[in-house]
């Protein structure tokens, strides 16, 4: 038997490492193959201290990641051997979550805080009677079905919205799994306790030495590998792989698939179609071409329902300000800038803090209010090599069609400069970071860019895993008379538990492995925190204590 995967984020390396833990396949019989050029997926990592860092996207971790975690305590850290993945992460968390947290700030700098979030009694019904709908009646249904519009101006909401990424027209069935799931974070979205950050960006922490650990079991990963089509037998009712037709360096080729094999595919990334700007530019296409990553589930799903349907995701123009994001990562030299941004940040030294959401950036549903814009911290270093004086920001706009308060464009037109001068006005109540705004618009303005270096990315995807659906939408990891196929990452169904994780793809990965193979041990189940009395009794105190 033969396994090939398509698709080499982490998803697809994690079903390599389940086809070999799980199943005990060899891995020279496993084959990745990946369009891009390098493995990750959306954990990419790319540029340098001078020219700009690239970090697209990031990822948040909690305590109940089961099938992550069990694949990561068997992978060796690759820059902390012997410890593994798990265990340096866990153990990072330790020692470094004392200035880790959420905070909101006003226009005058003011930290906004409330200890019930702004939330009320009225607001604590709407959220049970979510909890009490099955979810068999939130198909297509949104979040502000379910809440007043008053709810969606709390405190609970923004700190929500700016980590989560939703919006009040999103999913109801997905925001009532995230409800349960992460119901122990519920009372701590500004302190963030309980919430995990990797010791450095999620290539090096997880990507590369998932891989390394894949190559050294002689699985073969092919990069610069695009699968565009997928062959089957003639069968009325059982769908069967026979061929795979890869295109790679411009030649196309036929990788035969026998009854036997096993052939596993991501339908989609939410990194897909990434733009990638500059202090001059603003983000534009890069390698690869449009609609890549989502091609070969819409063949699948051509003429079949047990596909699900990735037009809904990939396709719909209604919806796409609804699923696009622009993130960009400033990399900076010396104490002007990240001093008084650590500060802000909650930090008690150059380079030290968490995340910040600047209250008046921007509003939901007015176009000209601004792009509401958050920031964190990043870890020093956060890349493997980073020199001792560079610092990272990582940053975010929730609403990249507003335009700006002060450069007046949406921000997905803006190049890196005229973002980083849209921050640094919103933050003129610090009178550092004012002097530096002023630099940046006066003729030291090539003194500053010396030292501040600004590259935003467009993600015109990446919340698309949060459209209003119904429950055929995605499909099942193994399609209803699949015989060799399954299908990972974050469009497949998997009851009860929530997109937009690591974990989703690990527990897709998992589960595809073991109900194709029928091998090895289940997925363990999914926590849901509506069982855990302690969650539920923490988190109903933000509703009845002052």
């Amino acid at each position: 038997m033969r396994a090939h995967i398509v698709g080499g984020g982490f998803g697809g390396l994690a079903a390599a490492a389940y086809l070999i833990l799980n199943a005990e396949v060899p891995g020279q019989d496993i084959t990745i193959y990946e369009a891009d050029r390098q493995m990750g997926g959306g954990f990419l990592l790319d540029g340098n201290a001078e020219s700009g860092y690239i970090l697209p996207t990031g990822a948040l971790f909690d305590q109940h990641f089961p099938c992550a975690y069990r694949l990561l305590e068997k992978i060796v850290s690759a820059t902390n051997p012997p410890k593994s993945v798990k265990d340096e992460l866990f153990e990072f968390n330790d020692h470094n979550n004392d200035n880790w947290s959420h905070i909101i700030v006003d226009r005058n700098g003011n930290r906004v805080h409330d200890p019930r979030f702004g939330l009320s009694l009225r607001d604590g019904l709407d959220f049970l009677r979510l909890l009490l709908t099955p979810e068999c009646m939130l198909d297509k249904r949104r979040i502000d079905e379910f809440f007043s519009q008053k709810f969606f101006s709390t405190e609970f909401w923004l700190l929500w919205s700016t980590i989560m990424w939703s919006f009040p027209e999103h999913s109801a069935m997905e925001f009532r799994r995230y409800i349960k799931r992460t119901l122990p974070l519920f009372p701590h979205l500004s302190d963030l306790s309980g919430v995990l950050r990797t010791p450095r960006n999620q290539h090096q922490s997880l990507i590369e030495p998932l891989r390394d650990w894949l190559c050294a079991s002689g699985v073969n990963c092919r990069p610069n590998s695009f699968v565009r089509d997928i062959g089957f037998m003639p069968s009325p009712d059982r769908t069967t792989v026979n061929r795979l037709e890869c295109e790679s360096n411009g030649e196309v080729t036929l990788v035969p698939v026998g009854p036997e094999d096993r052939v596993l595919v991501t339908t989609g990334s939410q990194a897909a179609d990434l733009l990638v700007g500059s202090m001059n530019e603003a983000p534009q296409l890069g390698l690869g071409r449009r609609g890549q990553s989502s091609e070969l589930w819409k063949r699948l799903a051509n003429g079949s329902t047990d596909f699900g349907n990735p037009g809904l995701f990939f396709d719909d123009e209604t919806l796409k300000h609804h699923s696009r994001a622009v993130t960009f990562t400033i990399t900076t030299k010396g104490n002007q800038f990240i001093g008084p941004m650590s500060e802000l940040a909650g930090g008690s030294k150059p380079g030290n803090g968490g995340m910040v959401t600047l209250k008046e950036s921007g509003f939901l549903n007015d176009k000209d209010s601004g792009w509401l814009l958050s920031f964190a911290i990043l870890n020093v270093p956060e890349v493997w090599g980073q020199p001792d004086d560079t610092y990272l920001v990582w940053g975010w706009g929730l609403y990249p069609e507003n335009r700006g308060k002060f450069v007046r464009k949406g921000m997905a037109e803006c190049t890196g400069e005229e973002i980083l001068e849209e921050l640094l006005q919103h933050l003129s109540f610090d009178k550092r970071l004012q002097e530096l705004s002023s630099q940046l618009r006066s003729d030291k303005r090539d003194a500053v860019t010396k030292s501040l270096v600004c590259i935003p990315c467009e993600l015109p995807y990446v919340n698309n895993v949060w459209m209003p659906r119904s429950r055929v939408d995605r499909p099942r990891t193994v399609p209803k008379g699949a015989t060799n196929l399954g299908l990972l990452g974050q469009y497949v169904e998997v009851p009860q538990e929530v997109t937009f994780t690591i974990e989703y793809s690990a527990r897709t990965a998992w589960e595809a492995v073991h109900r194709l193979l029928k091998r090895g041990p289940a997925p363990p189940p999914v926590y849901q925190g509506q069982f855990d009395l302690n969650a539920v009794f923490n988190a109903l105190k933000v509703f009845v204590c002052r």
